[in-house]
């Protein structure tokens, strides 16, 4: 067994030192994106008012075949529109008020008035607007929100806003720099471009991943028995330095490639759908959102302005209940069940969910997260596998151990980390040559 590793150390390093460079190389992009990325100038949703005055109940509106998951009258520069989650997934669609004719140009206004709130940029010309409804290299599932639309301003770096125009959240900021960036990470450090064939992605991170860790398992199999000087007494001692962070990187990444593919993920979570023909009625006020959505017992009405929501039922009947009442009954919970309202992320709910504020609700098994704006379960309780995966990929590949030596002093020492196990690598292959070309000198 240990003559096998030591025959691999010797054989292996032309795999190992690409594996380093390549994975050591285009990690050092996600701390520089961190670094550079555009922010938003606001945080908080813009407060858009729609009057309901002039809007037919949506049973009165000649609107498309199927179910919805949402139905949202939403205000925009053009007058307000039915903006409609469509049950079978897709686009939304925009359509008028009373005549249930298309109104695109109103949803594309709305999109635009919430993209220049977040970027602050009331009158840079908008270069182009387009739906997003499946993620990709610019838009990667991290950003968990779908379908949205993309606003791109016609600025020097093409600053794109991504909004929710279901709920007006800000999903993503991005720019021409951070797309090639993006691109560039996905492409060499996940291998994005095979995700189309996601087993052979697997597969091959897989390799990548056990040649690289046999191959420093196979050094510090030697530690004891080496001999040499110089370069060869640096590589033998930086080796045992480097190989808890050198197994950690790539194991690590490893557990969270395999617990994060989509052959072993569920679906995104969806509000439950109904037919528009149901909402006989419509509350009348003005609010800051107004949308339909359903629970097991049927659709609802929710209206809020600002914090404060209330509930009227699909027939325009003021309801008994609340944001936390609602968030029982689509967590399927009981009337005496526990809540509480989350306005930050934490350790049971952290910021790869993305949407705030939702509800915790204590059941059973577990708290789930709700968000009643989306009518949907936004995060649940994993289990031990994703624990683990959780705990490994934030410590051992992100290095959240070190966040109170601050987010930038962490990132340059785990870059500096990165480039020294490269550097390892590439002494490796150095001093592989080296013996390659004595035994070929040698008689």
């Amino acid at each position: 067994m240990i003559a096998g590793l030591r025959a691999w150390h010797r054989t292996g390093p032309v795999l190992a030192a690409a594996v380093a460079v390549i994975w050591g190389a285009s990690g050092f992009l996600h701390p520089v994106m961190s670094w550079t990325a555009p922010r938003p100038a606001l945080q908080a949703p813009p407060a858009l008012i729609v009057e309901t005055a002039g809007a037919l109940a949506p049973a009165a509106v000649p609107a498309p075949e199927g179910e919805v998951h949402q139905l949202r009258l939403a205000p925009s520069p053009l007058g307000a529109y039915w903006n409609v989650l469509p049950g079978e997934g897709g686009a939304r669609m925009a359509l008028e008020t009373r005549s249930g004719q298309d109104a695109h140009a109103a949803m594309e206004a709305h999109a635009i008035a919430l993209a220049r709130h977040y970027a602050s940029l009331p009158e840079a010309p908008v270069f182009s607007v387009s739906q997003i409804t499946r993620f990709s290299m610019d838009y990667p599932p991290v950003n968990r929100l779908l379908p949205v639309t993309e606003v791109v301003f016609d600025t020097s770096d093409r600053l794109t806003i991504y909004v929710d125009t279901g709920s007006d959240r800000l999903a993503a900021v991005s720019n021409t720099p951070r797309r090639w960036m993006l691109r560039a990470f996905q492409t060499l450090h996940t291998l994005a471009p095979l995700k189309t064939v996601e087993p052979v992605r697997l597969v091959v991170l897989s390799i990548l991943t056990l040649a690289f860790m046999a191959t420093v398992i196979a050094g510090l199999s030697m530690l004891s028995a080496a001999r040499g000087r110089k370069m060869r007494r640096w590589h033998r001692w930086a080796g045992a330095a480097l190989a808890l962070p050198a197994l950690a990187f790539p194991a690590s990444g490893l557990l969270h490639a395999w617990t994060g593919s989509s052959l072993f993920t569920g679906p995104a979570p969806q509000a439950i759908v109904f037919s528009t023909e149901r909402l006989g009625a419509i509350p009348v006020g003005r609010f800051t959102h107004l949308a339909a959505s359903a629970d097991e017992h049927g659709p609802v009405w929710r209206g809020a302005t600002g914090m404060d929501a209330r509930y009227w039922s699909a027939e325009g009947e003021a309801l008994e209940t609340d944001d936390a009442g609602r968030a029982r009954a689509l967590a399927g919970a009981g009337l005496l069940a526990e809540t509480r309202l989350l306005a930050r992320f934490d350790a049971d709910y952290g910021f790869a969910n993305k949407r705030l504020p939702v509800w915790r609700v204590e059941l059973e098994h577990g708290p789930v997260f709700v968000d009643p704006v989306d009518a949907l379960i936004a995060g649940q309780p994993v289990g031990l596998v994703g624990q683990v995966e959780r705990w490994t990929f934030d410590h051992l590949h992100k290095w959240h151990f070190a966040n109170p030596l601050g987010r930038n002093l962490r990132d340059s020492l785990m870059m500096f980390t990165a480039a020294a196990i490269m550097v390892l690598a590439l002494t490796g292959l150095s001093l592989q040559r080296r013996r390659r070309r004595r035994a070929k000198d040698t008689p």
